[in-house]
């Protein structure tokens, strides 16, 4: 039979004595269960929470007994995740490849006398010989003694194999029940991937002790061989080996293997250490570094160790590497761009709902004759150029635009129930967690609520769900109703036969509109914090998913052996096993001749070490002022943020005020584990290089090229960078290339002694609570009315069970204050620590706290996934405060400004662009204390009062109202600010713009502060006993928290924001105009604040039509809004300006004037009253050559407008 030996790294821990180590994710022999055997109920003193069976961090309950302990890895092929399709093929599911379930051990003597063991992964039984638990799902076999659970995996001696007949698990993977360490961790797999040699513990393994591991499928069908075999179709069979699994094997002729094996070979070097498994480098220098990203902490360490650099110019240097793509194009803001990419880079997103928008679908053109056909099956042929012209003449539907506004208004509502709905599961699970606390007190605690009291809670708040998912409705809805989805139905139905309408014509076009979902404007939710190891500890194992990694073709090198005599069905029984035994020596000479160093023969040469497990703790000290660590009330003042931070121009984050000592001496301690990622490595040695391969290659190839040397290719640059290294080494004109190769020597020399992992959990302890995964909700030995009451809850949960509470912590739903780590320990995958030196952590420049420097600030952030709101208003939806559509008839633009200083004086225009008229700085003469207003020439605006946008008419009556100087003034500070805010397209209409000036747009928006779902709220078991005697949740008054907002953002290029008003609940303006630049000098404490229980802020803004507006809040990611070009494209191409001339002395009977030079599309016109009204000339003549002969005085308007089309 042919075999494809797959190769299989095979590691061994030597112990000499026993000794303690970190034990396995979950211990479930702790459940209790109702013994089948005896009647009684077992383990009374645990609940069925998963909280019984998690061991804490830091733990270390598991004896590793002396000896030879081995470990092996399986091929990453077998681990990864696919997807693939369910019934219909419409929904992809997850799926993990089944696993060898039989490994055969074999040790080798250096006198050649040989032992064998086969391991039996997969076997299930009753009785516990030092196998793994594994708890039993719903395909396992139950046994007979009622437990949920049984004892995975057995060994055997090849010469009593196959021993008792035992049950076998249903489907082993490389995850059993789900843990994702579960094959990488042997704590958890010591039985069913590992095999403990008692024979030498005191005594040191000899040199050329060996190890065999062979492992293979008892099934066929379960062979992930022959399943990526039938895949093949056309591909050779290497060639699917390669493209489906990651393997190649040399000799690729030949018919395909029949089964596949694993291999691996572990020999003991005479080289080897025989050292204490005490954790790597125990003697070694470490440190530890903490900041928002990975990438961050190791530009912020590169910074601090490399020769002649300062640590901030370095970090900075290093982190604009990161965000290079995103900064090309930037260079005059280069630093506010920078920070605001930093600062968007600690925050992660959450997915936050969707948002209908309506899409042109147009045929394809079919130039060729794709074959395009129509309902009947007739062929359509091509697109003709007047089908072509008619889809471009394609409008949707008056007032559409308002449909789709209340279609997404009633998406909205539909998606934020429904997180909520999510919430209020999530509550129900957690006073379960709790009920299950109350109901089996541990031994000695009897001061939790009354069981009786919590169950009747717990049917309220079924009951509340109930309610909520009434008035949310299931999608798709079923016959009429009131509920949200029924609301969500009869809006996208509206807007669909709307579309029906029209798309009647558009089919001669070959065209249709459709409605389209997208993704809505996600929630942010802030990074926990990333700690950077360096030193021996911080090696990245190179275990787990580097098959091939050291491969060209970036495959696993596997072999193929014949094994005569030897059929598929031998490998269930002693005989065939040891015929395949006597090929070993054979399986590792084909593999060495594939590759001489091959992943699959190693020696022994020192304790392993593969970090999986970072278990951390630390210290978070609260801003102090108005926190809700009052003894004399627990609630958030609403000025907790503003109190302690402040938010300066020009800056992103939120700085403690220096007044005041922020922090609170009350510490909260958190502790969490979370599992160590290889993804989590920096990358940054790469970066550097893609950044020198483009202008600092091209000049240090023109010095090249200059000496007569060779130019240095990209291909060259990858392969050896240190001739362009040692080159910009040399250049002591931009000290900035130097840094760049010492950084990059620095991690090619250290690359595998760093790693960089988050704080996993480190959010959800702030609210007091912690996501694992957890046991289904039932009741095993409660009495009838338990049993019932955890069905009630567990079909009311549905699946959302994931977050278990804390209430032996604090609640800090704002992370405001400073961090300060007490411990970290990696764990290896054999269970044993390392504590890492946590007395000198060291920071970013950003994050160092100067009077504490072993402590890390932490900013303001939200511990729940939140987001900003910054939506444009509808210029014509005076009634309500409407979004606009993203339509182009819905625009937010209520009107125009434009500076008049040849006049003194501030035009106004309409939406569409039409002059309105003129403020002037000159006194009304009825109203002395108000400007005096004139119409525009011709118009017939002769009163504020007439405007027809009301936002518009709100504005220009404001500004009329301050009088002449109080005008002067305004118009002197938004000069100011149109100076400030540099032009999108300065080379656009630049003759235009200097005899007319920069228009300003008036717009309206809303500003909010929304977070997902139900507020976090406060666990305590105190609390709790208050919440169960009232309607609501203890939530701190968290949400009433007010956050700083600054709108505009001066010195960075395309923002337009000018000032903007503050309105009050019924739209009118505030008191004051708040003037950006002004703002900005004064760096004082923005006027705009958000809360998430705050309703929505409304405010109208002064805006460069070409600039964006953006709001900086420094808690979350600054968020930015625009115009759509199509609502000031043909407004600003309309718009006309003019100029009173007065005296023109010209012909008594002609009109002869010097006008400058208008651009292609604007043309001048001359206005003047006679007795009639306003006369107009189009385009005046120029002045004759001779002088007029009759000379008349003539007063009219000089008016630069737009050409009438012909």
């Amino acid at each position: 039979m042919r075999l494809l030996a797959v190769p299989v790294r095979v590691d061994a821990l030597w112990l000499a004595t026993d000794r303690t180590a970190t034990g396995p994710t979950a211990d479930f022999t702790r459940l209790p269960y109702l013994d089948a055997v005896t009647g009684r109920d077992a383990n009374t003193d645990e609940r069925f929470l998963s909280d019984a069976i998690l061991p804490a961090p830091f733990q270390q309950d598991l004896l590793l007994p002396a000896g030879i302990h081995l470990h092996w890895s399986l091929p990453d092929a077998l681990t990864r995740l696919t997807h693939v399709a369910t019934t219909g093929g419409t929904r992809p599911a997850v799926d993990l490849p089944r696993v060898p379930n039989r490994w055969l051990v074999t040790r080798t003597r250096p006198d050649g006398v040989q032992d064998r063991w086969v391991v039996e992964s997969d076997a299930l039984t009753d009785i516990d010989r030092g196998s793994v638990v594994h708890p039993l799902l719903d395909a396992d076999p139950r046994g007979s003694t009622g437990r949920p659970w049984r004892y995975l995996g057995r060994r055997l001696p090849l010469s009593a194999w196959p021993g008792t007949p035992t049950d076998r698990l249903a489907a082993l993977t490389a995850l059993d029940y789900g843990e994702p360490t579960f094959a990488a961790f042997y704590p958890n797999s010591s039985s069913v991937f590992g095999h403990h040699d008692e024979e030498y513990g005191a005594v040191a393994p000899p040199d050329g002790l060996r190890y065999d591991v062979v492992g293979w499928y008892v099934e066929t069908a379960d062979d992930e061989l022959l399943a990526a075999l039938s895949t093949a179709g056309d591909r050779s069979w290497s060639d699917t080996l390669a493209d489906e699994l990651g393997w190649s094997v040399p000799d690729n002729g030949g018919i395909p293997p029949a089964r596949m094996v694993c291999f691996g070979r572990l020999t003991f070097a005479s080289s080897a250490k025989r050292a204490p498994a005490t954790g790597p480098g125990a003697a070694q220098e470490s440190w530890v570094w903490v900041a928002n990203t990975a990438s961050e902490a190791l530009a912020a360490h590169l910074g601090a160790v490399l020769p002649g650099v300062t640590e901030t110019d370095t970090e900075e240097l290093l982190e604009a590497l990161t965000f290079a793509d995103e900064l090309e194009s930037s260079t005059l803001d280069l630093p506010v761009r920078l920070a605001q990419a930093r600062h968007e880079s600690s925050f992660g997103t959450v997915a936050a709902g969707t948002v209908w928008t309506v899409r042109r679908q147009d045929d394809p053109l079919d130039g060729n004759g794709d074959g395009s056909v129509d309902g009947n099956g007739t062929g359509l042929g091509p697109v003709s150029v007047e089908q072509r012209q008619a889809r471009e003449r394609l409008t949707l539907p008056a007032g559409f635009g308002d449909l789709l506004v209340a279609l997404n208004e009633a998406q909205s509502g539909y998606d934020a129930a429904a997180a909520e709905v999510t919430g209020a599961r999530q509550r129900i699970f957690a006073d379960w967690h709790r009920y299950l606390v109350c109901a089996y007190p541990q031994q000695g605690r009897s001061d939790y609520p009354d069981p009786d009291l919590v169950a009747m809670y717990l049917r309220r708040e079924v009951s509340a769900l109930a309610g909520r998912l009434a008035a949310l409705g299931s999608w798709p809805p079923v016959g009429t109703g009131t509920g949200l989805v029924h609301r969500l139905l009869a809006a996208r139905q509206a807007a669909e036969q709307a579309l029906d309408t029209v798309n009647v014509a558009a089919s001669t076009a070959r065209s249709r509109f459709a409605l389209q979902q997208v993704p809505g404007t996600p929630y942010q939710l802030a990074n926990e914090p990333v700690v950077l190891l360096t030193g021996a500890a911080a090696t990245p194992s190179d275990r787990y998913g580097q098959d091939g990694a050291d491969q060209p073709d970036g495959l696993l090198p596997c072999a193929v052996l014949d094994v005569p005599g030897l059929a598929g069905a031998d490998l269930g029984g002693p005989a065939g096993v040891r015929r395949l035994a006597d090929f070993t020596g054979a399986l590792a000479t084909k593999l060495a001749a594939a590759e001489p160093d091959h992943p699959g023969l190693r020696s022994w040469t020192d304790q392993p070490w593969h970090p999986v497990l970072l278990h951390w703790e630390v210290e978070f000290f609260p801003a102090r002022a108005g926190n809700n660590l009052d003894p004399a009330g627990r609630d958030f003042d609403p000025d907790f943020v503003t109190t302690n931070y402040t938010l300066p121009y020009g800056d992103r984050e939120l700085r403690p005020r220096p007044e005041n000592d922020v922090l609170d001496t009350g510490a909260n301690v958190y502790a969490g584990s979370t599992v160590l990622s290889a993804a989590a490595r920096p990358v940054l040695s790469t970066r550097i290089l893609r950044y020198l391969r483009g202008t600092p290659l091209a000049r240090a190839n023109d010095e090249r090229q200059a000496a007569g040397l060779p130019p240095i290719t990209a291909d060259q640059l990858d392969a050896d960078p240190a001739p362009l290294l040692g080159w910009c080494a040399a250049q002591t004109g931009d000290p900035r290339l130097g840094t760049l190769a010492a950084a990059h020597r620095h991690l090619a020399e250290h690359e595998e002694s760093n790693l960089a992992q988050s704080l996993g959990g480190f959010n959800d302890a702030l609210v007091m609570r912690h996501l694992v995964r957890q046991l289904p909700i039932i009741d095993p030995t409660g009495f009838a009315s338990g049993r019932a009451l955890a069905a009630l809850v567990d079909q009311a949960v549905a699946g959302q069970g994931r977050h278990a509470p804390v209430p032996l912590s604090d609640f800090n739903p704002i992370r405001a204050g400073a961090l300060r780590l007490r411990r970290l320990r990696i764990v290896g995958s054999f269970g044993v620590g390392y504590d890492v030196d946590v007395d000198q952590p060291r920071t970013t420049s950003w994050l160092t706290m100067p009077n504490r420097p072993t402590w890390v600030a932490m900013p303001p952030r939200l511990a729940v996934p939140a987001r900003v709101r910054l939506d444009l208003l509808d210029a014509d939806a005076d009634a309500v405060d409407r979004p606009v559509s993203g339509l182009p008839d819905s625009s937010p633009v209520c009107g125009w400004l434009l500076p008049d200083p040849l006049d003194d004086g501030l035009r106004v225009y309409a939406t569409g662009g039409d002059w309105l008229g003129t403020l002037y700085l000159a006194a009304d003469p009825a109203q002395p204390g108000r400007a005096r207003w004139e119409a525009a020439p011709d118009g017939p605006v002769t009163d504020v009062g007439l405007i027809g946008n009301l936002r518009l008419r709100t504005v220009v009556e404001r500004l009329r109202g301050l009088g002449a100087s109080g005008l002067a003034d305004f118009l002197t500070g938004l000069d100011d600010a149109l100076e400030a805010v540099g032009p999108a397209d300065p080379g656009q209409h630049q003759g235009r713009a200097m005899l007319i000036g920069r228009p300003v747009a008036v717009v309206r928006l809303a500003l909010d502060l929304t977070a997902s779902g139900l507020p976090a709220i406060h666990q305590d078991w105190n609390v709790f006993r208050q919440d169960l005697g009232r309607t609501g949740r203890e939530t701190n008054e968290y949400p009433s928290v007010r956050f700083p907002v600054r709108l505009g953002e001066r010195g960075r290029l395309g923002d337009g924001t000018l000032g903007y008003w503050l309105e009050d609940g019924r739209g009118a303006l505030g008191d004051r105009y708040h003037d950006v630049v002004t703002l900005a000098e004064a760096d004082g404490d923005p006027p705009l604040t958000v809360g998430i229980d705050l309703p929505a802020r409304t405010l109208t803004v002064l805006l460069e039509p070409a600039g964006a507006i953006h709001a900086t809040t420094g808690v979350l990611p600054t968020v930015s809004s625009r115009l759509d070009p199509a609502h000031h494209h043909e407004a600003l191409a309309r718009l006309e300006t003019g100029f009173l001339a007065a005296p023109v002395l010209t012909g008594a009977d002609t009109l002869g004037l010097v006008t400058p030079a208008a651009d292609p599309d604007r043309v001048w016109s001359w206005r003047e009253r006679d007795g009639a009204g306003w006369v107009e000339t189009t385009e005046p003549p120029e002045l004759a050559d001779t002088f007029p002969t009759g000379l008349t005085a003539r007063e009219g308007w000089l008016t630069l407008r737009q050409q009438s089309p012909a």
